[in-house]
């Protein structure tokens, strides 16, 4: 024990550093009422985010967007440089989200033929384990099954799990299904079977559940078959087992009650009146991305040393990415900014 907090005293000093230039209440105050790139990086001054703004990110939302997400990038690489040798899945964690950030740009693109190639690949990220050379030879890719047939030899080949589905029903969301679960399920299988990072396994767990249950949520919201979402599952989630029994017999709303004895069971039933009011189920997800940025702080509480304080720092900063980036995006329609306002404050 006392050497698994040794190896984390350097990364521990270094992410609370970080959290110094973490966005202030008082400037998201300001930020919530911006309607242009310009007004937002000027409030950025003083952040980690403000040295990667040039003069096209002040001017455009999507280059904005594009820097924002370059220091989530760099940060990332940065705290893999310094994670102890026994943590390496950390490390995975850390590098694989953008393959799949890329990856899922490169299938939206092919799906909705609504950007051109250029601006494709001008959106992605370095920072993943696939070479970003290759990924942008994916861009040529004709068809989806040309698109999973080039990963072929990656551990992205079996998208070929949702391609069928895909065809079929030209949904998207059977392959971003199988794409979220490649990669929640092989962290979680590794972290399985490593000692030690006790806290990070801890975290993972949730988010592997929270996985399958966006997945059983939207599945029964949008009519689907069990059979039809089982390939996109991670197996032996307990905490879900009632769920999966039940998921061809009963309707979404008698779905929550069967969560009572999980700490899923309180946010999904506080989402529910949203959700019967909207049809949507982003308020489902919304609850759900809730609960793991709360685990998380829980972790980070109750084990302050070891890899607790780094899960705490990198789940807030993704929830900090994620709303900087909903601010963003904001600027390019006409919202109505305590809109805006409301959804932040639900995330």
């Amino acid at each position: 024990m006392i050497g698994d907090v040794l190896s984390y005293l350097y990364v521990n000093a270094k992410i609370m550093a970080k959290e110094g230039k973490f966005i202030s209440s008082s400037r998201w105050e300001d930020l919530w009422g911006c309607t242009s790139p310009g007004e937002i990086a000027s409030l950025l001054e003083g952040t980690d985010y403000f040295p990667y703004l040039n003069e096209a990110a002040i001017n455009d939302s999507k280059e904005l967007e594009k820097a924002v997400l370059e220091e989530f990038s760099s940060l990332g690489r940065e705290i893999s440089t310094i994670i102890p040798k026994g943590a390496w899945p950390i490390k995975e964690y850390l590098l694989k989200k953008w393959d799949v950030i890329n990856l899922r740009a490169v299938m939206r693109g092919i799906h909705g033929d609504a950007k051109k190639k250029d601006e494709i690949a001008d959106s992605f990220i370095e920072g993943g384990e696939l070479d970003v050379a290759f990924v942008k030879t994916l861009i040529d890719a004709e068809s989806m099954d040309d698109f999973v047939a080039l990963l072929a030899k990656t551990p992205y080949q079996s998208l070929i799990d949702g391609l069928g589905n895909y065809n079929e029903t030209k949904n998207l969301f059977f392959l971003e299904a199988s794409l979220d679960r490649i990669f929640w399920e092989d962290i979680w299988l590794k972290v399985l079977k490593i000692k030690g990072i006790k806290e990070f396994r801890e975290f993972i767990g949730v988010c592997v559940e929270t996985h399958n249950l966006k997945i059983i949520l939207r599945a029964k919201n949008d009519g689907l078959l069990l059979e039809d979402i089982n390939p996109f599952l991670i197996p032996d989630c307990t905490a879900l087992n009632a769920l999966l029994s039940a998921f061809d017999e009963e309707d979404l709303s008698d779905f929550i009650p069967l969560l009572e004895d999980t700490i899923y069971f309180e946010p999904l039933l506080s989402a529910q009146q949203e959700h019967e009011k909207t049809g949507s189920i982003l308020a489902f997800e919304q609850a759900l991305d809730n609960l793991v940025l709360k685990k998380a702080e829980d972790i980070r509480k109750k084990k302050p040393f070891g890899s607790g304080p780094l899960v705490g720092f990198l789940v807030s900063k993704d929830a900090e990415v994620k709303n900087l980036l909903t601010i963003v995006r904001s600027t390019e329609v006409d919202l109505d900014r305590d809109e805006i306002r409301e959804a932040l404050a639900r995330k």
